[in-house]
Order: structure tokens, then C-alpha cells, then sequence
């Protein structure tokens, strides 16, 4: 971009490649520019409470410098100035953390004004500046960062968690969307320490205000079970609900506006813990392998039985065997018996109840 314009790279990218990470997302901050004379090159304007543009080839984010300013509640509750002689250094004091308040110009050279480098060697999670405590989004940022670089060994400075539990006692959390919660829970469990977002919530006081109806319980089981680098987002929040009540976990569901895909999967094992106990006979087991859709819905089946097996010390191989052996029965072959309607579900039911009994493995039953 041409004189007077300033671009540089901000946040996450700088502070993964000084991490020595993997960097995928490019963040871009435009000084001594207005929004016409981004569009006037190609850039689109995506932002709406603030200029954000795409780059009219890479698609990648440009904002314009801005300072903002505390109005009313919640994240969104503030007025941007993003006036063309607004500073780097100014637009750098707004974010959450040192750590993602450094910027690279075209040339490489690292602009730090706030020793983001010194906390990252120290492996510490660091507020900028006092206007920290004015969004409450913060608190969920912090420990979602925490859960992601646990291997690294970092901690959190304590008048940053000082002022996170202020955050909390303000009653500012309330203001927080439950689309922009889950977005950030959603983040965490992507992780393979999604524990440490609950240990950083519950710390800063936090957790019983954004996730109510949570038990949650920081067992050495739950830990191992979420430290398989394998499992998906869904299944490590089953894991998490495990110990919620369903009555209590079908209204967090609500609450949190959880995806059906989470959702089906929580319940389900929660129901399972609930309502039945290994060993079970063929009639339960029968009973229970159709009321989660096991012949019809094959993967969803596999992801629950992964998480229901480490919570019960079995094998998913044998679950997985209980699912084949049910979906052999066919029923053309009742059918040429004879057998319709009612009596043909009759008839299939009880073949599989006859298979499961001849075959169960001793490991399950």
C-alpha cells in the first residue's frame, strides 16, 4: 500500500510465529487512511462497528487504527474513533493482552510498546492497560488462551486476575451474548486442555455466572479423557457435562444456544450415566442401541461410544460389535415370512434381541 498508508501485522499472527506456531490467520493494521480511500483500491468493508475491509485478493482482514471508548454495557458497548491520525501505539493499548499487542511493519522490524516479548519469554498472560476491565468478553479470552498454550507453561499475571474477578463481581458478564460464549468455549474445546478454561473461569469467579447449571468437576478422569488428542470439540464437552444432571444439562443446552451436534452428544451420554448400568442384558441393550438411532446414524453412534466407553473402562470395539449385530437383522427376510406393520417391528426386535443374547461380549455385559 502506497505513502501516507501505514500496514502492519497485529495480535495473533506475531505472537504465534514469535511462539515458533504454526501462523494461518493474517490480522492487518491500517494507519493514516480513511474507509473511502480503502475502498477507492478494491477493499470491501465488512465490519459494522467498525471499518474492517477484506483485501480485494487475499481476502484477509485490514482495520483501520481506532481508539475506543466505554458507553454502555457488555463488549459491544463502546464508540470507536477511527479517525485517520490515530497511532499504532494507540490502537495496540486497546487489546486484551502484551502478548497480542505487538505489531510488524513491512520490514519486519517488531513494534512493542508494551513488553509483550518480556511476557512472552516469562510465559505470562498480561492485561495492556486499564481499559481491560471495561469488556467482559476478556475473562472468556483469557482462559480459552490459557487452555490453548498450557503446554507452554504460562500464567496469569495476578492483577490480571485480579481484575478478571472484578469483571465478574460487576455483573458485566450477563451482558455477554450466548452466540459469542459459545464461540469462545467452542474454541477452547478444540483444545486439548479445555479443562484449564473451566480451572480460569472458576478462578476468576466466572464460571457459576456464565455457565449456571454446570457441574463440573476437575477429576483426574475428566482430565485423561480430554487429553486424547483424537477427540472432537463435541465429544470433549461431553466429557465436561458428564456430571450435570440431565434436567440441568438440557437447560444449559438452551442457555448457551448449544449446537444440536454438542448437544446430542452431551445428552446422550449424560442419559446413558443416568439411566443404565453395565452390565445390561439384550432387552436393555436392544433398547438402548435404537433409542440413539445406532443402525441409522453410524458416525454420530461411533463418537458417543468413543466417550461412553472411557467413562465406563470398557472397549468401543465391543459397542461398536453390539451396533453390527443389530444392523444385520433384515428385515426383508421377516418380511417373506409373513410379517407387516406392528408385527413386522415385533419380529425385529425380537431378532435382535435373540443376536445380542447369543453374542454379547463379557467385556460389555
Amino acid at each position: 500500500m502506497a505513502t501516507p498508508y501505514q500496514v502492519y501485522l497485529v495480535g495473533g499472527a506475531v505472537r504465534d510465529a514469535l511462539l515458533e506456531l504454526p501462523v494461518t490467520d493474517h490480522d492487518w493494521v491500517v494507519t493514516g487512511a480513511t474507509p473511502e480511500q480503502l475502498e477507492q483500491q478494491g477493499y470491501q468493508q465488512v465490519g459494522k462497528q467498525f471499518p474492517v475491509f477484506l483485501h480485494p485478493k487475499n481476502k484477509e482482514e485490514y482495520a483501520l487504527a481506532r481508539k475506543e471508548k466505554k458507553q454502555g454495557e457488555g463488549y459491544t458497548g463502546f464508540i470507536c474513533d477511527f479517525s485517520p491520525d490515530i497511532r499504532l501505539e494507540e490502537d495496540l493499548e486497546r487489546r486484551d493482552l502484551t502478548i497480542n499487542a505487538i505489531a510488524q511493519d513491512q520490514n519486519g522490524h517488531l513494534i512493542d510498546p508494551f513488553n509483550g516479548q518480556k511476557d512472552l519469554h516469562n510465559r505470562v498472560f498480561r492485561h495492556v492497560s486499564n481499559a481491560f476491565i471495561e469488556d467482559p468478553l476478556r475473562v472468556l479470552r483469557v482462559a480459552r488462551f490459557a487452555a490453548r498454550f498450557h503446554d507452554f507453561g504460562f500464567s496469569i499475571a495476578s492483577e490480571t486476575r485480579s481484575m478478571m474477578q472484578a469483571i465478574s463481581a460487576s455483573g458485566e458478564l450477563s451482558a455477554l451474548s450466548a452466540e459469542r460464549v459459545w464461540k469462545e468455549l467452542e474454541k477452547a474445546l478444540k483444545t486439548q486442555h479445555a479443562d484449564v478454561f473451566f480451572s480460569v473461569l472458576q478462578d476468576a469467579n466466572a464460571l457459576d455466572k456464565l455457565f449456571p447449571e454446570l457441574i463440573w468437576t476437575n477429576n483426574p478422569l475428566t482430565i485423561e479423557a480430554l487429553n486424547e488428542p483424537k477427540l472432537t470439540p463435541a465429544q470433549r464437552w461431553a466429557i465436561l457435562g458428564k456430571d450435570t444432571p440431565l434436567v440441568e444439562l438440557t437447560q444449559l443446552h438452551q442457555h448457551i444456544r448449544c449446537p444440536n451436534q454438542f448437544k446430542n452428544t452431551a445428552e446422550q451420554v449424560r442419559s446413558f450415566l443416568e439411566n443404565q448400568h453395565i452390565p445390561m442384558n439384550a432387552v436393555d441393550w436392544e433398547n438402548w442401541l435404537m433409542s440413539v438411532n445406532a443402525i441409522k446414524k453410524p458416525q454420530p453412534f461411533m463418537l458417543l461410544v468413543e466417550v461412553l466407553s472411557k467413562l465406563t473402562n470398557s472397549q468401543a470395539e465391543d459397542w461398536q460389535a453390539l451396533r453390527e449385530i443389530i444392523a444385520a437383522i433384515n428385515a426383508s427376510s421377516l418380511m417373506k415370512q409373513g410379517f407387516d406393520g406392528a408385527e413386522l417391528g415385533q419380529a425385529l426386535k425380537k431378532s435382535r434381541i435373540e443376536a445380542l443374547e447369543k453374542t454379547l461380549s463379557p467385556l460389555v455385559c
